[in-house]
């Protein structure tokens, strides 16, 4: 716990009783009206206003042609009650702002967002229980929800004293921004890089939607059935081959052996892959001989030891180009061994089962070999039993993705003799739907994607010029676009941005042609998102060119990505969109989200962003719309569980600020809940449990007694000293407090906030609590109140005032705006908060950097230390009860590096050393130590002298007598 030393509590104490002795009057006591505990309720609410809406409007005038600094919002979700994650986000953007504004004295833009469309909204709306008669209906049911959220999350966000355009937020909803989003849609089809695929892409079986990658959410602990099974090879060339190497193998006998954990894609087979380069070799029970790879060999022996290694070897490219047949399937069909890049010697038998509709791989492949795509899965994820075979109709319309199914097809599989081995438990990472926490699959499906092949370069180069916060996230967000050929962006919801497509209806075709789309975008301008979702069965004339024959099209139904939504928020970073396309620079200086955001966010941005900026396919702009990329983690508890409901495990932003009873925890308010962001190291999972929130209470409340203290004995501040007339001491301190802005700064300039906080608590602790504010309070509370000792420490007082209050201005700026409207008093400012400064923050000067007298007080409290530790010793002793009984002797040679720094600071010795009386002498003493190489003696003793009624120190000649200082000070005032 961060705590004064107990010497300013109790000598507070003791000059508190002198009142009724009559010397208290003859103090100067730490006199202010900043108070100790946090402003609450109204008063807080007050101070979050003037902070956050009021200020950012202030400085958009006050600022108006300086610098601007444009850090772009992230759309949250608009559906929900704010986590802590929001909090950890939108605050850690609040401090690179206030950063700016008042260290850079930059102009802050800095609009927050909302992204609204998509399926957790839809089915929120749904599962209200009200019946919907139309596509219409739901989505006006669907923007209402939207707009309560927002509005909910929007006052939950300035309690966090966010600085922001709060009263004008880009909306993805809005018409305006759905335009704009259209516009860049047409871009697509201009520069050729639109086209309909029927190709698998993950599906959403209870959503009933495809799905981004960055929609998918992997379990680590999905168990899946996983089976070995046995293909008959229907081909006489492998047998011919294996007959010419002294095998021979009956008709019938010789089978592939396949692994797969997806047993219900078996009735969508199409072939088998094996790797053309790769060794196989056989192994046989007697009955029996199955093809498999040879690294492989030995794992699969261990399934069945009733089968032997054969004593043969051959490439996959014996094998490639035979066929085989499937059984279970009872019909006729013989399919093809083809080789494939994908087949690896690293798991399971080296023959891979392939179903072009149903995996990605499988479909390149098929795709290269002509085999039939055809999807035996509708889009609930259940069977489609009139495009199964014979032999699998029985198993209906199960769905795909329960456990049952999949036992149902391996029991199939062992009636035909087929199945080798079963694993009903089969523990592995698989993908469920970030929304519905179920599994997916990859289906085949008509989807409209985009060729991210031909932009890549781009995106490539374009990504070398940005600055990414931590480095690894450069390489993260570049492989992401490397390892992308295409962006499926259609999906077949109701709420989202409709795909402005019209098909030819006799055909199917898609009419992919710019001019049509750009005239259906004007429509849709004109007539709004919403009417394209009006059903017209005979005619859609109204949204069509004249010379186009409305009864000839149909509309699409698809709605877009939205992560196409979101990746196209940049164009709200100017008036108009055309001046957002066409830039040669970043339009944002930074992005900041969360790491998941590599493969969301960042990457759509990057790419609508070059998507926008060709022209028929050509002169892409290899510029992103951001300079900086900052990325945080996640709030785990102490174990370092994610947080969930189901958990337990919970804390609302509104907790954290208030307090809990259980678990109990302190009432932080909003600075300390913004504490508690700036102290954590966010670009990794951050911690976040009552005892880290203890924690941080008690910094905030070191903070809050630090500005006590500095506005106490600055209430009669007048002139500052000039620097050369300051002690040893006092420049000391300012060499202290100029490394640590010059550091603070470094650390903001790097976003790396939990080394500013470490770097104050520490200058907090080890300076001024245990060095400054002891030394000092004998002078600033006994001296006369012009003495130049006095005044020198107000001067350094007032310099720590001004550059504690710049630095921790952005991370706690109602703790600092409360202390500001106290000190702009004293000091006679006109500014009503710190965040006004005309010339931004206060810059110490370089003059302050002293590092020869660093190295001076490094030696020096080497020797406090030694002395504090006897002395420590003689109170284990119970030599004495207060430091201030001791005199200390110290002796040294002339000549040494810490004689002539005790001789040059005598006069304040014993505040340095927390006694009575220091003296220097020439004989040699009871103890000695090294201090760098130089010999000092020390003792330590009884003050010979009385008890200074006024003062407390063991100085004065005689009892209720005095000392010299005090009869001093006080004969001055009589």
């Amino acid at each position: 716990m961060l705590r004064f030393k107990p010497q300013v509590r109790s000598l507070c104490t003791h000059l508190i009783r002198l009142n009724k002795q009559n010397f208290g009057k003859t103090l100067l006591l730490p006199q202010t009206p900043f108070g100790p505990k946090i402003p609450k309720d109204e008063t807080r609410d007050t101070l979050i206003k003037q902070l956050s809406q009021d200020l950012y409007e202030w400085q958009q005038s006050a600022k108006a042609g300086k610098q601007q600094f444009t850090l772009h919002d992230g759309p949250p979700y608009a559906n929900g009650d704010l986590h802590l994650g929001h909090a950890l986000n939108k605050i850690t953007k609040d401090i690179i702002n206030r950063y700016q504004l008042i260290f850079k004295d930059k102009l802050i833009n800095y609009r927050p967002g909302w992204d609204c469309h998509g399926l957790p909204i839809e089915m929120k709306v749904e599962s209200l229980g009200k019946k919907y008669e139309s596509a219409v209906e739901i989505r006006k049911a669907c923007r209402e929800w939207a707009q309560t959220m927002i509005e909910r999350q929007r006052e939950q966000f300035k309690e966090y004293a966010i600085m922001a355009n709060f009263e004008d937020p880009y909306i993805t909803m809005k018409h305006k921004y759905e335009i704009d989003q259209l516009k860049i849609f047409v871009k697509l089809i201009e520069n050729g890089l639109l086209s309909q695929q029927l190709k698998p892409v993950w599906w959403g079986c209870d959503t009933q939607t495809a799905l981004a990658e960055a929609e998918l959410e992997y379990n680590d602990k999905h168990k899946s059935v996983a089976i070995h099974v046995k293909f008959p090879v229907a081909s006489d060339d492998l047998y011919d081959f294996l007959k010419s190497k002294d095998h021979e193998v009956g008709s019938g006998d010789l089978k592939l052996l396949i692994w797969t954990s997806t047993p219900w894609t078996i009735p969508a087979n199409k072939a088998v892959c094996v790797n053309s380069e790769m060794t196989y070799t056989l192994i046989l029970n007697g009955e029996e001989t199955l093809v498999v790879a040879k690294p492989l060999v030995e794992e699969v022996l261990k399934l069945d030891d009733s089968y032997k290694l054969l004593d043969i070897e051959f490439p996959g490219s014996v094998i490639e180009g035979n066929y085989y047949v499937n059984p279970a399937a009872e019909d006729s069909a013989k399919h093809p061994v083809l080789h494939g890049d994908h087949v690896v010697e690293t798991a399971g038998t080296g023959l891979v089962h392939n179903a072009p509709s149903h995996g990605r791989e499988d479909y390149l492949i098929g795709k290269k070999n002509g085999l039939v795509m055809d999807s035996v899965v509708d889009n609930g994820g259940r069977y489609i039993v009139s495009a199964l075979a014979p032999g699998f109709k029985q198993l209906g319309d199960a769905k795909v993705t329960e456990i049952r199914t999949n036992v149902i097809c391996a029991n199939l599989l062992q009636e035909k003799g087929m199945l080798f081995h079963l694993n009903k438990k089969f523990t592995h990472s698989y993908p469920y739907d970030w929304r519905s926490k179920t599994p997916v699959i990859q289906r085949a499906t008509p989807q409209w994607f985009v060729n991210v092949e031909k932009i890549k370069p781009y995106a490539s180069e374009a990504l070398s010029k940005v600055n990414f916060y931590p480095e690894s996230g450069s390489n993260r967000l570049t492989l992401f676009v490397e390892n992308r050929s295409e962006w499926c962006i259609s999906r077949q919801r109701v709420w989202g941005v409709p795909l402005p497509i019209i098909y030819n209806r006799e055909t199917g075709v898609p009419v992919l042609d710019a001019k049509v789309t750009n005239h259906i975008v004007q429509k849709l301008d004109e007539f709004g998102t919403d009417e394209w979702f009006v059903v017209e069965n005979d005619d859609i004339s109204r949204w069509l060119p004249p010379d186009m024959d409305g009864s000839k099209y149909y509309k699409s139904k698809d709605t877009m990505d939205v992560w196409f939504d979101s990746g196209t928020s940049w164009s709200t970073l100017r008036d108009n969109l055309e001046g957002c396309g066409q830039t040669d620079v970043p339009l944002a200086d930074v992005y900041l989200e969360g790491s998941d955001q590599h493969r969301g966010w960042f990457q759509s941005s990057l790419l609508n962003k070059i998507i926008y900026s060709g022209t028929n396919g050509t002169s892409f702009k290899p510029v992103a719309p951001f300079d900086s990329v900052i990325t945080h983690g996640f709030i785990t508890d102490g174990k370092g569980q994610k947080m969930s409901k189901s958990v337990g495990n919970v804390f609302s932003p509104k907790e954290a600020i208030e307090g809990c009873k259980k678990p109990r925890t302190p009432y932080l308010g909003t600075d300390g809940l913004r504490l508690w962001v700036a102290s954590s190291n966010y670009k990794q999972d951050v911690s976040f449990t009552p005892e880290v929130l203890s924690r941080v209470s008690e910094v905030g409340k070191k903070y809050r007694i630090t500005f006590k203290y500095l506005l106490g004995n600055l209430h009669d501040y007048a002139e500052p000293v000039a620097y050369e007339q300051l002690s040893d001491l006092d420049r000391y301190i300012l060499h202290t407090l100029h490394d640590l802005q010059n550091s603070c700064v470094e650390f903001y300039d790097e976003f790396n906030f939990s080394r500013v906080v470490g770097a104050i608590n520490t200058h907090v602790n080890s300076i001024l609590s245990a060095v400054y504010f002891d030394v000092s309070k004998d002078c600033l509370y006994t001296d006369k109140a012009d003495s130049l000792r006095r005044r020198s420490i107000q001067t350094v007082l007032n310099e720590i005032m001004k550059t504690y209050l710049g630095l921790l201005a952005p991370i706690q700026p109602l703790l600092t705006h409360e202390v500001w409207s106290e000190y702009a008093k004293i000091a006679n400012l006109q500014e009503d908060s710190v965040f006004k400064i005309d010339a931004g923050f206060h810059k110490l000067p370089d003059t302050y950097n002293n590092e020869s007298l660093s190295e001076s007080f490094a030696n020096f409290f080497e020797l406090r230390d030694e002395v504090f530790r006897i002395v420590e010793r003689l109170k284990e002793q119970k030599m004495f009860k207060n430091k201030l009984e001791l005199e200390i002797l110290l002796s040294a040679k002339d000549d040494t590096r810490i004689y002539q720094f005790l001789r040059a600071n005598e006069s304040y010795l014993d505040d340095l050393f927390l006694v009575s009386r220091v003296r220097l002498v020439d004989n040699e003493l009871d103890t000695s130590c090294d201090v760098n190489g130089e010999k000092v003696s020390i003792r330590v003793h009884h003050s010979q002298d009385c008890k200074c009624p006024r003062c407390w120190k063991f100085t004065a000649p005689a009892e209720d007598a005095l000392c010299g200082k005090c009869d001093e000070v006080v004969k001055a005032l009589e």
